[in-house]
């Protein structure tokens, strides 16, 4: 079995989360890939480049997808493409991303992003402010409309106080995907103070 981690938006393989969860599974002598989604050009990604790089890399033999925020929401598409990806653990996933986007941002916002056809986006994983496409959110609506339509395992951790992805996403979710295992927690989105809890429910979920 492969493990694979995926950041959030703006985000990159040295979040804490990630980092976090990699030496715990080194400590098992199990290997937690952390793919960097900003594909070397965050200016230019979409959802659908980094599927299609995940695809690539990772997605021709059985897999666990861990996902936080976007790359919860990553890690959904991955598994509605793939019959190998065979459990998900996500982590306040951002459901509804474009839609969640457009709320953030506000519609003039999005109408003078369209207008000038990039805009900057503080990221996180650089520290600074970066340019990003307005292909991105473009790209990103034309996932909305996409389901899961098989019984995977899937288990969500989601911050009760989580004020950029609410929690009412993940309770949907789970109200349409019985299959699914849903634990609320006293945190906000970063789901940073409940590192320890994540990892004992992953080897719960994954029998590790």
């Amino acid at each position: 079995m492969n493990y694979l981690y995926l950041h959030g938006f703006a985000s990159s393989p040295k979040s804490s989360k990630a980092v976090f969860l990699q030496d715990k599974f080194a400590n098992l002598g199990l290997t937690l890939n952390v793919p960097d989604l900003n594909l070397d050009n965050f200016t230019e990604a979409t959802l659908t480049k980094q599927l299609d790089f995940l695809q690539s890399e990772y997605g021709n033999s059985p897999l666990v997808v861990i996902g936080s925020s976007l790359g919860g929401y990553l890690a959904l598409q991955m598994a509605t493409a793939n019959l190998n990806v065979q459990k998900l653990i996500l982590l306040a996933p951002a459901f509804k991303f474009s839609e969640c986007l457009a709320k953030d941002y506000g519609l003039e916002a999005i109408a003078a992003w369209k207008a000038t056809g990039s805009r900057e986006i503080y990221h996180y994983g650089l520290n600074q402010p970066i340019s990003l496409n307005y292909e991105f959110f473009t790209d990103a609506q034309s996932y909305l409309d996409k389901s899961l339509d098989r019984e995977l395992p899937i288990l969500i951790i989601h911050g009760a106080n989580d004020t950029v992805v609410p929690v009412s996403l993940s309770q949907d979710f789970v109200a349409n995907y019985p299959f699914t295992t849903l634990e609320i927690v006293e945190s906000d989105h970063s789901l940073g103070d409940v590192v320890n809890l994540i990892w004992q429910r992953t080897t719960e979920f994954l029998g590790l």
